[in-house]
Order: C-alpha cells, then sequence, then structure tokens
C-alpha cells in the first residue's frame, strides 16, 4: 500500500469520528484486497463498471443490477484480471454471487445486522466512475423492507454509480453493507443493502437469478414507505414526505425512521412544535438515535431553550 494512501484514509476515518489511532488500526487491511473492480459488456456492446466484495476464493458478491444482460465479466484487483460468471443470487435484493476461476482472495470480517445505528462512522470503498476510492460519514438512517436479514442502511458515505457492489465498513473494518444505489437528486441519499441478506443466501440452495426488478427501482409504498420518504426528501417536496410520512406513522407507529419522516416535513413546513414532538417520538422508540439528537440540538441552538431532556 503506497504511504500516500495511508495518509488519505486515516484523514478520512478521522473526518469520520474515527480516532487516530482506530484509524491507524482500520488501514491495516488493504482494502483493494477485499473490494474488487467489475467489468461488464453487455450483449449491446454497452460497457458497465462496479464493485465486488471478496467472498473468499473463487467467489464474490456484487449488485445484480451491475450484471444485467452481460454478455461478459471480468474481475480485477490491480494489473491482474479473471473472467467470470454469474453464479447465483436475488435479484429483489440486488445481491449476485459471481464465480471467478483461478481468483483466490480473503473476505473481509463480516458484522453481525444488529451493528448498524444511526450516528455510526462508517466508510465507502468501492470503484466510483471506475476509479477506486474511499469516502467516510455516518449512517443516516436504517430502514425495514419485505426482505429479512436486516435492514437497508442510508449513509451520508458519498459514492457514484461505479462503487455499486462496493463495501460500507464500520471503525473496526468489518463489513455492514453493499453498496447499491443513491438518489439521482443529490444529497446524503446513498444506500447500502445489509450483510444480513449476503449471509442469507449464501446459507439457501443456489437458484440462478430471475428478471425481477431490484426493490429499490420502484420507490412506491409496497417496496417500504422510505423510498417514497427519501424520494420527496431529496427533491424537498415537503407536502409530499408529510403525506407519505403520515401513512408510515399510522401503519407502523414504533418504527422512528417514519417519526424521523414526519418531523421533517413538519420543521421544513414551518410547523417547528410539531417536528420536535416528532423528533422527541423517534428518540423515545430508539435513545441512541443519532439524527433525532441532531435534529432537536439544532432546534435548541435555535429557540434558545432545552429540548433533548424533555423526551426521557
Amino acid at each position: 500500500m503506497k504511504p500516500v494512501f495511508v495518509r488519505r484514509w486515516v484523514v478520512l476515518f478521522a473526518l469520520a469520528g474515527f480516532g487516530a489511532g482506530q484509524a491507524a488500526h482500520a488501514d491495516v487491511p488493504d482494502w483493494q484486497a477485499v473490494v474488487l473492480k467489475v467489468e461488464v459488456v453487455r450483449l449491446d456492446g454497452a460497457r458497465e463498471i462496479g464493485s465486488a466484495i471478496v467472498l473468499g476464493n473463487e467467489r464474490v458478491v456484487t449488485n445484480c443490477h451491475v450484471l444485467r444482460e452481460a454478455s461478459s465479466i471480468r474481475v480485477m484487483r490491480g494489473d491482474a484480471v479473471w473472467s467470470a460468471s454469474m453464479d447465483a443470487g436475488d435479484e429483489y435484493r440486488d445481491l449476485c454471487f459471481l464465480r471467478v476461476p483461478g481468483f483466490s482472495g480473503t473476505p473481509p470480517p463480516i458484522a453481525e445486522p444488529e451493528a448498524s445505528r444511526v450516528g455510526l462512522p462508517v466508510v465507502a470503498v468501492g470503484y466510483s466512475r471506475g476509479s477506486f476510492g474511499v469516502s467516510a460519514g455516518r449512517v443516516k438512517g436504517l430502514f425495514n423492507c419485505t426482505c429479512d436479514g436486516g435492514r437497508v442502511i442510508q449513509t451520508s458515505a458519498a459514492f457514484e454509480p461505479g462503487a455499486s457492489g462496493g463495501g460500507l465498513f464500520d471503525r473496526e473494518g468489518r463489513l455492514l453493507g453493499i453498496l447499491t444505489f443513491k438518489s439521482g437528486s443529490g444529497g446524503n441519499f446513498h444506500f447500502a443493502v445489509p450483510v444480513g441478506w449476503m449471509k442469507q443466501l449464501g446459507n439457501m440452495p443456489s437458484e440462478r437469478i430471475s428478471g425481477r426488478t431490484t426493490f429499490w427501482e420502484s420507490a412506491t409504498r409496497d417496496s417500504g414507505y422510505f423510498l417514497v420518504a427519501c424520494d420527496y426528501s431529496a427533491k424537498r417536496n415537503w407536502r409530499g414526505l408529510l403525506q407519505v410520512a403520515g401513512e408510515w406513522t399510522r401503519q407502523e407507529p414504533y418504527n422512528p425512521e417514519a417519526w424521523m419522516a414526519w418531523g421533517r416535513a413538519r420543521l421544513n413546513l414551518g410547523d417547528t412544535d410539531d417536528a420536535i414532538g416528532a423528533f422527541r417520538k423517534a428518540l423515545q422508540l430508539d435513545s441512541t438515535h443519532a439524527e433525532a439528537w441532531w435534529e432537536l440540538q439544532k432546534l435548541e441552538v435555535d429557540l434558545g431553550r432545552s429540548l433533548t431532556g424533555a423526551g426521557d
């Protein structure tokens, strides 16, 4: 590993809330040994770049949407190149396994699904627009999906097309999720699917992927209120967000993210008191919810009165 990369990553870890000693410890693994580049040539001749996580010798995992209509697939690590083929996966969850004959590698340590929490410092590692990159941030939200095995992770650790299939890691270098999609409207709306989904699929009998679309490609209430809510938030459509958040809190009254969506909509529509109540409700449901604390602390500064202790 070149020293310039080590220095850069230490700085990124520090910005994400990692201590200097923790940053140095987390830099010990070579990220490029566990996060690989994927190159796909489609049936129409178009090329697609993605990323993949090493699962062991001759096996990696990436997003299914990266592999669609592939005529050939190559996996790359530095100057080394291997031909790959689709093995099995679940297109709805957007996770597909590849067989890579002749490839040898050691997977990164895998976090337990419950290790993710809002506010956790993380880094996103992948080949954004074809170039290797590491981006620091935090977990912004955790969302239920129709799939068991963990919650979809929203992060402020930014990534671009090409990083799909890369890794979201915690301060210990453990894999929390697989980078999957981002909002086209910008902002802190970058998402990873949880490692619990990958574990579940790895324990199931192998099945060829179907032609189904992924859960996130059609932002409907059926695929999860959070997709619609995040889309409205990214577009700053606060009335649309208020409507969907109202349905969401009625359908899932014990979901702190539903109340966060309601609070943000109310806050941006000028109803500060209702927003405060929603953020407090989120804290009652999850006392570790860093985003709820942050929203209340910002309001404390703006209003000049204590808010965070009132919900205890």
